[in-house]
């Protein structure tokens, strides 16, 4: 796996859903935490630490406010791209109905358009095909970086926000 790849994979774990006991224990991994923290260095103490139940319950507030309920940062490309983001959901749902693309239990509920989605898709993607899907379907992610970064009041929100600046 690329840089890159494990860089869209991060990305995308931290956006498709709230923040869980699993993807709180791949972020606190020495090695992970080390590059977050440089990416971020707000965000050590939230890696260096055992988190409480209101952690989680804090993060998942945030989650919501940012994408969910009257979303914030929106996280799919029809809040960025107007017709393109049709083009961009149709080639994914083609991927989806013609089995080249299977997805984790966590990423099935997500939209054709979700941010979460298009990385997954982008990480398993190798050289020419990596570059040709992110300038077709991934053109609206500088954008989406800096409403988060904008919007975002949880350090691992504002962390995403930065690591999307690497994909």
């Amino acid at each position: 796996m690329t840089p890159e790849a494990a860089v869209a994979q991060l990305a995308a774990s931290l956006l498709a859903h709230e923040i869980d006991v699993s993807i709180l224990a791949s972020l606190q991994q020495p090695e992970t935490a080390a590059i977050l923290t440089q990416i971020e260095p707000s965000a050590r103490e939230l890696l260096e630490r055992d988190w409480t139940a209101e952690d989680f319950e804090t993060a998942a507030v945030e989650f919501c406010r940012l994408f969910i309920l009257n979303p914030d940062a929106p996280a799919r490309a029809a809040a960025y791209e107007d017709k393109k983001s049709l083009d961009v959901a149709g080639r994914i749902q083609f991927m989806l109905d013609s089995g080249f693309l299977e997805l984790p239990a966590t990423y099935q509920t997500l939209a054709p358009d979700h941010v979460a989605l298009l990385l997954l898709v982008y990480s398993s993607l190798n050289d020419e095909d990596a570059i040709q899907f992110k300038a077709d379907n991934l053109a609206w992610l500088p954008r989406f970086s800096e409403r988060l970064e904008t919007e975002s009041r949880h350090v691992f929100y504002l962390l995403a926000s930065r690591i999307l600046r690497v994909v």
